[in-house]
């Protein structure tokens, strides 16, 4: 029997890529059923078409590939994670035993993600699926991934520091133990990205990461974190006292 396949990718060039190593070299053991390009088009698919594979790239506008797996309340099909950078997000990844594709994808990727298919299929188990997979990704929640001018950046949720609105519509700036990055994200779109137990938005323009908190001063409403950088805090979002609650939680 046929594996049945979709193909999750914001970019056309990597779904035709991928659909193509498919069709013309291992049509024999996989159909591709659909080609999506956004998270939403392709829960409609999942539900739809009911695959056995999904291959799923991790970064996309809007939502990621981790997004489209909360969605389900149910999995009942393998996810092959894609991704262009090797680093920190792809050994956890790794680490959680879950499928990965590396970009630039060649066959020998393809026919590796066949015959790991074919091995599950062929000795099924009763595991919970849905259950294992769900705490795979979140055991990679740690680490987020943001589009940027020149392809994506996977950061550490610990090492960040701040967001700060960018004055380019549309963009925000990333400023992390090591790094500063301007990724394609509003401030409001990196407020719900970020836990609410850690990060704190205290001005219409900055978020702060509470551990990284270090003093506030009353008279000028100006709040200091521990790398020195300084933000003057709204009072519509806090005064002292709703502050020293919000920082204490």
């Amino acid at each position: 029997m046929k594996i049945k396949a979709i193909i999750v990718d914001d970019d056309l060039d990597s779904r035709k890529l991928i659909q193509g190593f498919c069709t013309n070299l291992f049509s024999d053991k996989i159909e591709i059923l659909d080609l999506c390009d956004s998270v939403d088009n392709a829960i409609l698919s999942i539900e739809k078409n009911k695959p056995d594979l999904v291959f799923l790239d991790i970064e996309m506008p809007e939502k990621d590939g981790f997004e489209l797996i909360e969605h389900f309340d149910k999995i009942d099909f393998e996810v092959v994670f894609v991704t262009g950078h090797s680093n920190h997000l792809t050994q956890a990844i790794e680490a959680s035993a879950l499928n990965y594709l590396m970009k630039p994808i060649n066959q020998l990727n393809i026919k590796s993600i066949i015959d790991n298919y074919e091995s599950k299929r062929a000795f099924p188990t009763n595991i919970n699926r849905t259950h294992i997979l769900k705490n795979n990704v979140r055991n990679i929640d740690n680490t987020l991934v943001f589009s940027n001018l020149k392809g994506f950046s996977a950061t550490l949720v610990a090492d960040i520091i701040y967001c700060e609105s960018s004055n380019s519509e549309g963009k925000c700036k990333i400023v992390t133990t090591s790094d500063t990055i301007t990724v394609s994200k509003k401030i409001k779109q990196m407020q719900e990205s970020l836990p609410e137990q850690e990060f704190l938005k205290v001005s219409s323009s900055y978020i702060i990461n509470r551990n990284f908190f270090k003093s506030f001063e009353t008279k000028e409403s100006k709040l200091t974190l521990k790398n020195g950088f300084t933000i003057k805090v709204s009072e519509e979002y806090f005064n002292k006292k709703t502050l020293m609650n919000a920082i204490q939680k």
